[in-house]
């Protein structure tokens, strides 16, 4: 299947709204009640659970869309570049998903009842009670990693953007249409002469 040069816009409409979830997820898990036995999950945990669950699905998409519509790596960058650019963003795919489903397996062993965004019950996952301390410990773990991960992703972004100025971050960004890239750009018009007669 042949490489396209750069992300279409169904690529950048999963990258933007991953963003903007995690966006809220991380701060809605840091400020939750803590977890304890016997507690039963509150309208933060409700909350946290099911844009963790909508987040999950959405990293699944856009597996399989990454998967069908291939991007090639950018030209300009160093052969070295290319290798690091690929190995941290199939890391956050793998990141998101283990985040996403220690949590799901998490909540499940604790039996706790969710309903997606207060509505649409989901299901438990089949689980082990002897598994439930190390699936929370992970949980955790998974989300330092992937925040630091993340952290390099936009380091990166940020340093081709105003150190290096290569343009690689336009590749991400909504483009404009042809019409307004256009816009207020004159033609040139070659004005022929006519050939004047000696006299």
């Amino acid at each position: 299947m042949a490489k396209q040069l750069h992300y279409g816009t169904t690529a950048k409409i999963f990258h933007w709204l991953i963003v903007a979830l995690l966006m809220v997820q991380f701060p809605l898990g840091w400020f939750m009640p803590h977890i304890h036995r016997g507690m039963q999950p509150g309208d933060a945990m409700t909350l946290h659970i099911s844009f963790g669950i909508t987040i999950l699905a959405l990293i699944v998409l856009r597996f399989f869309w990454r998967i069908t519509h291939p991007v090639a790596p950018a030209r300009s960058l160093p052969v070295w570049q290319r290798l690091i650019s690929e190995t941290v963003h199939w890391l956050l795919y793998a990141l998101v998903l283990a985040t996403t489903m220690t949590g799901w397996i998490f909540a499940s062993e604790r039996g706790w009842s969710i309903r997606l965004f207060f509505t649409i019950p989901l299901p438990t996952l089949p689980t082990e009670g002897s598994v439930a301390n190390l699936l929370g410990k992970w949980h955790g773990t998974m989300e330092w990693m992937l925040l630091l991960v993340i952290g390099a992703h936009v380091a990166a972004a940020m340093a081709h953007t105003f150190i290096f100025r290569d343009r690689i971050m336009q590749r991400m960004l909504p483009e404009k249409p042809t019409a307004a890239r256009a816009k207020g750009l004159k033609p040139e018009v070659a004005v022929m002469k006519p050939a004047q007669d000696r006299a």
